[in-house]
């Protein structure tokens, strides 16, 4: 590995413990985006079939770096609020032996094993979802077509997605504080708490994540989702015209 494509800290923003966590949390972080950097997914222009084997295991590979990811930058959050090493459910403390183990730990011994035992993230989003005026409270990118526009209303923006190909997530996207104008994007999936992560889907109650680029977005939860579906035969002046 070329350590000089590192990026290496210059200031730590807490100090003790928690900063040495925090060094430990961003250089692994560093390693994750790196190795999916090395050895990219491959989104379009490929024979999938003729090597399907191969991709389903880079597929699962990236989805493992990038639930990682996620878990390395809740543990982030934590430390910058002040709740790192409280369990995100019970608030009790975790333990720093268990911490020292996993870093990026959000739940405690018992509330982890209760989680596994009895999953209950499908109510989670029936509730968040009551009372939304959206015309859809889950979709799945690969029962879109090209070229359709997707409204995604998350707590703090506002989302225009123009779908290219549902197959691979690939899309224009324009929100949000960064993305003023259209950028070309790959959908992930929707993740909701540490444990749930739903690939190629857009989903109430759920941040949307998506690659532009080699930024990775994650966005608030999304409150609602409204679809406008086109023929592909429509010129792209009246699709990026609906886009807006």
């Amino acid at each position: 590995m070329n350590t000089n494509s590192k990026i290496h800290l210059i200031e730590i923003p807490i100090g003790g413990w928690e900063g040495f966590i925090w060094n430990r949390l961003h250089s692994e972080r560093e390693d994750i985006c790196e190795a999916m950097l090395k050895e990219p997914l491959s989104i379009s222009g490929v024979d999938v079939e003729a090597d399907s084997a191969r991709t389903v295991s880079t597929k699962d590979s990236h989805r493992e770096l990038q639930e990682r990811l996620r878990r390395i930058d809740d543990a982030l959050d934590r430390l910058m609020s002040g709740s790192y090493g409280n369990c995100s459910k019970c608030s009790q403390w975790i333990g720093e032996t268990e911490l020292d183990l996993d870093p990026a730990l959000a739940l405690c011994v018992d509330c982890s094993e209760h989680q596994s035992a009895n999953s209950s993230e499908s109510n989670d989003l029936l509730d968040l979802s009551e009372g939304s005026s959206s015309s859809e409270v889950e979709l799945t990118l690969e029962t879109l077509r090209p070229f359709d526009t997707i409204l995604v209303r998350t707590l703090k923006s506002v989302y225009r997605i123009l779908l290219l190909d549902p197959k691979t997530g690939r899309a224009l996207v324009e929100g949000g504080q960064y993305l003023i104008e259209p950028r070309e994007a790959y959908l992930s999936g929707s993740h909701l708490h540490d444990a749930l992560f739903l690939p190629g889907s857009i989903v109430v109650g759920c941040r949307l994540e998506m690659w532009i680029g080699e930024k990775f977005i994650s966005t608030s939860r999304v409150q609602s989702l409204d679809v406008k579906h086109h023929d592909s035969a429509e010129s792209i002046e009246s699709i990026t015209e609906a886009v807006h």
